[in-house]
């Protein structure tokens, strides 16, 4: 039997110092005394200059903190206004005010010089004060209706949300009392509130996919999809699928940078497509799209959204990994890829190096895992443009997009 200390949480520390700069992810950049690396997280932003004191755990050669007191704050610092910023685990960037959009461009710079090299340019587009997000996730524990607390499962109850749109953060209590009369299931679980574009129709969908629409009488179960109108187009989709956090202006950052970029074509690649929203936003830069997804519910609701926009489409279902071949494209297509949060598999990224096409969008809402895939690629693509989105207003969260052309 090993020794019982090796089962022992690790040996934390207090340690007090100046945050130095801000890395990737929101994390504080601090110093021991002996020159090792410190990355310090805090749950209500954190200001280069700021003194603090952390709890710390030291690894083998940086170490890990989480601040617990400010002893210097920075004047920019505003009163969050949300009364569980604290500790709910959703928004990081309350008590940054105004000033959040320059933390997170900070975050990205440090990201990207560090990862690409001081002479990628890049641009920058923050969220406007208007956005808020039109889905999120609340935790049901047979009592209380809220969020998860900041690193663990226990509820933070919740009677409105600021980050979300107003028809959202009003539905809240009636949701929860729905769930307290047992008008709806009172299995504990997660449930999330969602609405189209404009916001307007609640839907409350259950960890099984059951939809109820909120009416002036109470909640009545529905099977209606959501419905986006974004930059004069429509798509729909189920609620509870996949889908941009804040849809307006999602599509308005997407489709302008896109048509910034003059990005059209013959044929587009579509991967990881979704319910069609970049096949959408491009509509008739191109003749024809291939759209490739792995859910089918998705994939049926593409099919229905490009054919009601009149765009000629061929949607698949399938695992993009194992569908891109060797060679794909010709030199007149493009080929975009919106992958999951850990980016591309490294045998994809090998396969898209011998790709005919002659242009390349990449999409990340990892930033360390997009810097990853842009490296990889560019064995055989050359990085033209950058360009880091702030989807998600008051996190640490971006959307980076990188457009590459094949090299000869």
């Amino acid at each position: 039997m090993p020794p019982a200390y090796r089962n022992s949480p690790a040996p934390t520390e207090s340690w007090q110092g100046p945050v130095e700069r801000l890395a990737w992810g929101g994390k504080g950049v601090g110093r021991a005394a002996d020159g090792r690396l410190l990355l310090l997280e805090a749950p209500l932003a954190l200001f280069p200059g700021e003194v603090v004191e952390a709890t710390v755990i030291w690894k083998a050669r940086h170490g890990e903190g989480r601040v617990t007191r400010w002893i210097t704050r920075d004047p920019r610092r505003t009163v969050a206004a949300c009364p569980v910023a604290g500790t709910c685990g959703g928004c990081d960037l309350w008590e940054a005010g105004r000033h959040a959009p320059d933390l997170k461009r900070q975050m990205v710079a440090d990201l990207l010089r560090r990862q690409l090299g001081e002479g990628v340019a890049w641009d920058w587009r923050p969220a406007p004060e208007e956005a808020r997000r039109h889905r999120i996730q609340l935790h049901w524990d047979g009592t209380e209706l809220g969020y998860f607390r900041r690193h663990s499962h226990a509820l933070v109850p919740v009677a409105a949300c600021p980050a979300a749109a107003e028809p959202l953060s009003l539905a809240i209590p009636r949701l929860k009392e729905a769930l307290i009369g047992r008008a709806l299931t009172t299995r504990p679980g997660r449930w999330e509130l969602s609405t189209g574009t404009p916001a307007g129709t609640i839907l409350a969908t259950d960890e099984r996919g059951r939809s109820w629409c909120l009416e002036p009488d109470g909640w009545h179960r529905s099977e209606e999809p959501l419905r986006h109108q974004l930059r004069g187009i429509a798509l729909r989709h189920e609620p509870g699928a996949f889908f941009q956090v804040s849809p307006p202006w999602a599509a308005e950052a997407f489709g302008g940078l896109l048509e910034t970029w003059g990005v059209n074509g013959r044929t587009l690649y579509d991967l990881y497509g979704g319910v069609g929203l970049f096949s959408a936003l491009l509509g008739k830069q191109f003749d024809q799209r291939v759209l490739v997804e792995s859910g089918e519910a998705a994939v049926a609701w593409a099919r229905r959204n490009l054919e009601a926009l009149g765009l000629p489409s061929d949607c698949l279902v399938g695992d993009v990994a194992a569908w891109v071949p060797e060679g794909l494209g010709h030199p007149e297509d493009v080929i975009l890829l919106d992958p999951p949060r850990a980016g591309l598999e490294p045998e994809l990224s090998s396969r898209l190096c011998t790709a005919g096409a002659g242009t390349l969008v990449l999409v990340g809402c990892d930033g360390a895992a997009f810097c990853r895939d842009v490296k990889r690629l560019g064995e055989a693509w050359d990085l033209e443009k950058v360009a880091v989105l702030d989807l998600f207003p008051l996190t640490s969260h971006v959307e980076c997009v990188a457009l590459m052309t094949k090299r000869p």
